[in-house]
C-alpha cells in the first residue's frame, strides 16, 4: 500500500501565490496606514491586526486601487517629498490582490513586530503650550462640517525661534484638521486667513508634528 499526501496552495489568476496579511500586507499597513487607522485617531477603523482589517478587505482593496487611500493630494508629477505617504505600485498591487483573493491571514509567525506609538507629545515636552480656548469647544451631532477660527495670544515677550510644532486636538475622531498661523494684529484675521499668514504648523490625518530640522525655523 502506498500512502501519499499533498498540500493545497491557492494561486491568483496569473498563477502566483496570493499575498497574505502576515507576510505581505501588515508591513504595508504599518508603513502607510496605522498612524491614522488605530484607536483614538481620525480613521474610522483600526488596521493594527488581522481581525481588525479582515472585515474591510474588499473596501481597502478598492480604495487603495483608486488611490483614495492613503490620502495624498500633492501633485504626483512634482519632485520628491520627505513625508510622502503614497504606496508604491508594487504595494498597491499587493493590497489589491490580498483583498480580491480572500484576504488570507497566512502564517502568524510572519507578522512584523507591532509598532510602538507615542502616547503624548511626539516632539518631547514643549517649551511652550498654547491652548486654543479656555474651555472645550462642542460640535453638535447634526453638524457634518464646521470651520472655526480661534484667535489666541501666546503671550511671547520677544521673538521666538520655533524648531518644532505639534498640534494636539482633544478629540482626533472629530477634528479633521487644524491650521496654525501667526498674524500681525494690524493686518487682521481676514488677511491672514486669505493669504495663509505666517505658517506655524498643522494637524491632519496621518500628520503627527512639524519638525523643521537643524538650523530651520
Amino acid at each position: 500500500m502506498v500512502l501519499s499526501s499533498a498540500a493545497t496552495v491557492s494561486v491568483t489568476a496569473d498563477g502566483a501565490t496570493p499575498p497574505t496579511f502576515a507576510r505581505d500586507v501588515a508591513p504595508i499597513f504599518q508603513k502607510h496606514c496605522q498612524a491614522c487607522h488605530r484607536p483614538g485617531e481620525a480613521a474610522p477603523m483600526s488596521l493594527l491586526s488581522y481581525e481588525d482589517a479582515r472585515p474591510y478587505a474588499k473596501s481597502i482593496a478598492k480604495n487603495v486601487e483608486a488611490r483614495v487611500m492613503p490620502p495624498w493630494h500633492a501633485d504626483t508629477a512634482v519632485g520628491e517629498w520627505a513625508n510622502d505617504r503614497r504606496m508604491s505600485e508594487k504595494e498597491i498591487q499587493t493590497v489589491v490582490n490580498w483583498g480580491r483573493e480572500g484576504a488570507p491571514m497566512g502564517n502568524p509567525a510572519d507578522l512584523p513586530k507591532p509598532l510602538e506609538f507615542t502616547d503624548g507629545w511626539n516632539i518631547g515636552v514643549p517649551d511652550k503650550i498654547v491652548y486654543i480656548a479656555d474651555k472645550e469647544f462642542t460640535i453638535g451631532a447634526d453638524v457634518e462640517d464646521k470651520y472655526q477660527i480661534f484667535v489666541v495670544n501666546p503671550q511671547f515677550k520677544e521673538d521666538q525661534w520655533i524648531e518644532a510644532v505639534e498640534v494636539r486636538p482633544g478629540n482626533r475622531a472629530v477634528v479633521h484638521h487644524l491650521l496654525v498661523m501667526a498674524i500681525d494684529p494690524k493686518d487682521g484675521i481676514k488677511m491672514a486667513t486669505e493669504s495663509g499668514g505666517g505658517w506655524l504648523g498643522s494637524m491632519a490625518p496621518g500628520r503627527q508634528a512639524d519638525h523643521y530640522g537643524n538650523g530651520l525655523a
